[in-house]
């Protein structure tokens, strides 16, 4: 009996967490009610105080969710850069990886729209994803860029720099409808390699422009 009890259980999680990605995709945090989401779960509304305490517990459920999606899409080895390799190698590995999970067609479309829906109106579980998983993403890309700048390259310098090429990636899949629109011949998600080598190519030509004009004013 118990055993049939604790299987209902997690079957109920499971739809309440499932319609849960639907509704705040859809409406965000603070237009979604969790009648909605039971309905949709066709579950009552006390069982989701019973699975996750509160509105606010059942969101930072979706974003583990989210995270364990895409960790399952991205594979074990996905983000790690050769230390061995050039800077210059490590720079076009990490933006290809980071190109790939950005326009990976299996990316579920609601992860996006979970995204967009913080940067609008961020949260708490904005914190929590930037902690989790985006600071790491930026350590790893400054820590290559500051190789690439050299040894007098300023913190704001590193910064600024890591952020243009987070920007260049992003780029791909925040405008997508409009790069869609602008070049109907362009399909980011299958020309991954070549983006990646042009973004790769743009930032090195900045980096090295950046490591000249110091040079000259510490003269």
């Amino acid at each position: 009996m118990e055993s049939g009890q604790t299987t209902r259980a997690a079957e109920t999680r499971r739809r309440l967490l499932e319609a849960a990605v639907e509704v705040f995709a859809e409406e965000g945090f603070r237009g979604a009610t969790l009648q909605e989401i039971a309905r949709r779960a066709d579950a009552n509304v006390a069982s989701t105080a019973y699975h996750f305490g509160n509105k606010e517990g059942l969101y930072a459920a979706v974003f583990e969710y989210a995270e364990q999606r895409m960790a399952e899409l991205r594979g074990p080895q996905e983000d790690d850069a050769d230390a061995t390799r050039a800077p210059e190698e490590r720079l076009r590995q990490h933006v290809t990886a980071f190109l790939t999970r950005l326009l990976d067609p299996r990316r579920p479309a609601w992860f996006a729209r979970l995204l967009a829906r913080e940067m609008i109106e961020p949260t708490p579980a904005l914190d929590r994803l930037v902690r989790r998983r985006m600071r790491a993403n930026h350590e790893q890309l400054a820590a290559i860029l500051r190789d690439l700048l050299g040894p007098d390259a300023s913190e704001e310098d590193v910064r600024l720099c890591t952020l243009s090429v987070v920007a260049q990636c992003t780029f791909y899949r925040h405008s997508a409808p409009i790069v869609a629109r602008l070049y109907p011949e362009l399909t980011p998600a299958r020309e991954i390699e070549r983006i990646a080598g042009h973004v790769t190519r743009f930032s090195l030509a900045a980096v090295r422009g950046l490591r000249g004009p110091r040079k000259e004013r510490g003269s």
